[in-house]
Order: structure tokens, then C-alpha cells, then sequence
């Protein structure tokens, strides 16, 4: 399957083994993009790492429920960490990440990301739907060998596989893996101007990391990348049932 047509400096593709040893796709794999929700996997990592109890509570003021959350819809004002988390990744909640970001503070969080993780162009500065902060030049970013370093980071632990197997998005990487004995763990973030899905697939032969980051390319292509590359990812040319 040849991804070429779809690839320009509008976005980066990586897929390879998990552990980065075998490269299968690269392009771009360095370039740092605006992350969108896919910076959630990395406060996901920080709370594997650094959180001794799961079940500890944080308050969230009715003032801090925003937009784009089931935490809002709900009105729900108190959730445990593994709770958060779990909102965090499954549904994209960007009221449970601004919660989280407000609990570790961004200092601590992007120390943990370049000193733990290994990430060297990762960057979060603005909590999630806080476009003034991005207008004023403060915005999340982050690369695909970045994210192939955190998804490894979090594999690694149990309880970020279970929460990492919540993730939805259907209509990415996964568009045309119809499967579901097939492991799949991933997150998909998109703005305006910016469409990204990052996942792993994990079939007989062993884990696959497959990304895509994108700024300023048609979402209709994009999602044809993010489709195909999966399908590269496992091999395939046809449609996975």
C-alpha cells in the first residue's frame, strides 16, 4: 500500500514495532505538531508513574466544567483519579484533563515528559480549549516518535492498558478494522486546522505503533491516511473482519 500520495509537510506518519527497533513508515516522525487531545497519553503516563492512589478524589469547581465533556453534561463535580483518567482517554473529557493538569501542575508534567518519557519535543503550555493561550503563542505540541516513546511507557503498566482499551475513535486508524478479538489501544485528538489519531494494534506477530499528525490538511484525506496506515500497520490491504 503506497501512502506517498497523501504525504507533504502538512503531516508526519510513523509506524513501526512498539519498541521503535523496526520502522516500517516515517515521515516527519520528528516535526513537532499541535498535539490536540493526543497530549492526554502523556498525562495519562505521568499518573502511572507518580500517582500512589488511584482512588484519591480531586473537587472540580462548577466553574471549571467546559465544553466537550461528559464530566459537564453530567454536572459531575467530584471524581477519583482512575476516574478522570478514564473520562480522560475514553471520551476525550477535557474537563477531567484541565482537572488533572490543575492537580500536577505543567512545570512537573513536562519535566516528567523529558526526563522520564525521553520526549524531546513535547511540549504542553495551555490547558485544553484555551485558545487565547494558543493565540498568545502558548500551545500543546508533540512528534510521533515522542508519542511511540509515551504509548510504550504506558503499555508497560496494566491499568494503562485498561484505559487505554476505553478509546472510541472509530474513524481513523481504525476506519477499516472491524475486528474486535484484535487488541487496540489509542487516542485521537483534532482543532480546527489539526486532525491526529495514534494507536497500537497488537496482532499475533507482536505490537505495532501506527500515528498520524496532522496542521492544515484536509480532514477528508486525512482520514484516509489514518485508515490506510492502519492497514499498513497490519499488513493488509483489505478491510480487517
Amino acid at each position: 500500500m503506497d501512502l506517498n500520495r497523501f504525504l507533504n509537510e502538512t503531516n508526519s506518519l510513523l509506524i513501526c514495532s512498539l519498541d521503535g527497533k523496526t520502522v516500517t513508515e516515517s515521515h516527519n516522525a520528528d516535526k513537532a505538531f499541535k498535539s490536540a487531545s493526543v497530549i492526554k497519553t502523556f498525562v495519562l503516563a505521568y499518573y502511572l508513574k507518580n500517582e500512589k492512589d488511584f482512588d484519591r478524589e480531586i473537587t472540580v469547581a462548577k466553574k471549571n466544567l467546559i465544553g466537550t465533556s461528559i464530566m459537564t453534561e453530567l454536572k459531575i463535580t467530584t471524581a477519583t483519579v482512575k476516574e478522570l483518567l478514564t473520562y480522560m482517554m475514553g471520551s476525550s473529557d477535557n474537563s477531567a484533563t484541565n482537572a488533572l493538569f490543575a492537580d500536577v501542575g505543567f512545570d512537573a508534567l513536562n519535566a516528567f515528559i523529558k526526563d522520564v518519557i525521553g520526549a524531546k519535543n513535547t511540549v504542553v503550555a495551555r490547558k485544553m480549549l484555551d485558545f487565547k493561550a494558543a493565540e498568545e503563542g502558548r500551545d500543546n505540541f508533540t512528534t510521533l516518535n515522542d508519542l511511540r516513546l509515551c504509548f510504550e511507557f504506558v503499555l508497560g503498566y496494566e491499568l494503562g492498558k485498561e484505559i487505554l482499551s476505553r478509546h472510541k475513535c472509530v474513524e481513523r486508524i481504525a476506519r477499516y478494522v472491524f475486528n474486535p478479538h484484535l487488541p487496540y489501544y489509542g487516542k485521537s485528538g483534532d482543532l480546527t486546522d489539526v486532525y491526529n489519531d495514534v494507536a497500537v494494534f497488537v496482532p499475533e506477530q507482536g505490537a505495532v505503533f501506527v500515528g498520524v499528525l496532522t496542521n492544515g490538511m484536509d480532514k477528508s484525506a486525512a482520514k484516509r491516511l489514518c485508515g490506510q496506515a492502519g492497514l499498513k500497520a497490519l499488513g493488509v490491504e483489505r478491510p480487517v473482519i
